[in-house]
């Protein structure tokens, strides 16, 4: 029986419809970036509007009736982030690794990089978590909670997870930490490969490169999904929530900058220790930094990252390491900050003591895992976000919802990103004796 409550729902689906049709019709005049924008204010009005209309009502009532058809778009596109976690986890580590030089002086200076790249990822890290506690923040308002029959894993039972028992098992297990360690194996045995029979190195890497294209193609089609999906879901928590949920987004932004501001204050101090005037590198670096903060771009900064370490007296060998390195390996903002704070918010609403050694020490571990093979370009840290996730058993829902903001976080994080390759050229080159002072210092 058609009834006035079943108009309501199907008016309310209908408008919805309709101003999903003008976010599609958007793509013709507006960047990906401006779209999810668009996104965030009508799922944000159209929100409020529903609960004008109907209340907050999540149980029952038209309102409910609603929100269930919408949230369907929603589910999809989170499901959507999920499905390609693992073969973007495979290429992204494998690719990573077949960066790395075969010339045993080429390796050494590649492992110093690394290595620093990956410490200050971890401080970072550190960083994000004592910034989330000063902050007290929380995502009540952002996800539901949800009853989980996992628990973090200890450090010890992180070490065993790392070796899975049976291959294809690992591939489709709900647990990517088993991949990290496949997608290692097969990348250093590719290194092992290529030294002993360059041709079939060479073949496997023609291979690879061709996987990667297309495994990126996928994730392209996942991440233009994006504006509906946050549509959907912006829609959805708006109608059921109050004012809080948009204040909610507003202190993990503010949150994230002091985190950056934080760790990019501790790389002036390592420039200063390394016997570089922090002025001096400020002034170096600006072009770098400044292009990498408008384009959201590691890999498109990669020629100023170069020029920043040889103004810093880098020899080539290290600055050229140092750039590409830094665009797929251990960023401090991508792969340190965000992830580390999207994993805590998260672990928090399911009711996990995330303050416990328990939960922090494997959380820095998955994220310097998940920082190796981190994509230099807008998104990446969306990726490693879901990759951290899924190492600690936490839900993606609050990736889908902050990539509605992931606009403007994303541009002090790649800021951050270039600002730790300038430094790890340097830093190397310093320790290796091999700084050739260009001018003022």
């Amino acid at each position: 029986m058609f009834t006035l409550t079943n108009l309501w729902v199907l008016l309310t689906l209908l408008v919805f419809a309709l101003l999903t049709g003008l976010l599609a019709l958007s793509r013709h005049k507006l960047g990906f970036t401006p779209r999810v924008g668009l996104a965030l204010v009508l799922g944000i009005a159209f929100g409020i509007g529903m609960q004008l209309i109907f209340g907050a009502e999540t149980t029952a009532g038209a309102g409910a009736e609603v929100k269930k058809w919408i949230n369907i778009v929603g589910t999809l596109f989170t499901r959507s982030l999920q499905f390609v976690i693992v073969p973007l986890v495979l290429v992204s580590i494998v690719n990573a690794i077949t960066k790395f030089t075969n010339s045993g002086e080429g390796i050494k200076k590649a492992g110093r990089i690394i290595a620093f790249l990956l410490i200050t990822t971890a401080v970072s890290a550190v960083f994000s978590i004592i910034v989330v506690r000063l902050f007290n923040l929380n995502a009540n308002h952002l996800i539901e909670y949800r009853e989980s029959t996992s628990k973090p894993a200890d450090v010890a039972a992180t070490l065993l997870n790392l070796v899975p028992n049976n291959l294809f098992a690992a591939l489709s297990a709900t647990s990517v930490l088993p991949v990290v360690l496949i997608a290692a194996v097969v990348g250093f045995a590719y290194l092992a490969v290529k030294r002993e029979d360059p041709l079939s190195g060479a073949k496997f890497e023609g291979f690879l490169k061709t996987v990667y294209t297309f495994v990126m193609k996928v994730v392209h089609f996942v991440i233009e999904f994006t504006p509906y999906g946050v549509f959907a879901i912006i829609t959805v928590r708006a109608a059921s929530g109050s004012g809080q949920f948009i204040i909610q987004l507003g202190l993990i932004i503010v949150a994230s900058f002091v985190t950056m501001l934080a760790v990019f204050i501790l790389h002036l101090v390592i420039a200063a220790v390394g016997g570089i005037s922090p002025l001096v590198y400020l002034k170096k670096t600006t072009p770098a930094l400044l292009f990498a903060f408008s384009s959201r771009s590691s890999a498109a900064t990669v020629p100023l990252t170069i020029e920043a370490q040889r103004s810093l007296g880098v020899g080539e060998a290290n600055s050229n390491l140092a750039a590409a390195l830094g665009t797929c390996i251990g960023q401090n903002g991508c792969a340190g900050v965000y992830p580390t704070m999207v994993a805590i918010l998260v672990g928090l609403v399911q009711g996990w003591n995330v303050w416990s050694a328990g939960f922090l020490i494997p959380l820095v571990i998955y994220v310097v895992i998940a920082s190796i093979g981190t994509a230099g370009v807008g998104g990446g840290a969306t990726n490693v976000s879901l990759l951290v996730l899924s190492l600690m058993g936490l839900p993606v829902e609050l990736v889908a919802i902050l990539i509605s903001v992931d606009f403007i976080i994303d541009m002090g994080r790649t800021l951050l990103n270039v600002s730790d390759s300038i430094l790890a050229g340097y830093v190397v080159g310093k320790l290796e004796g091999e700084i050739v002072r260009t001018g003022d210092a």
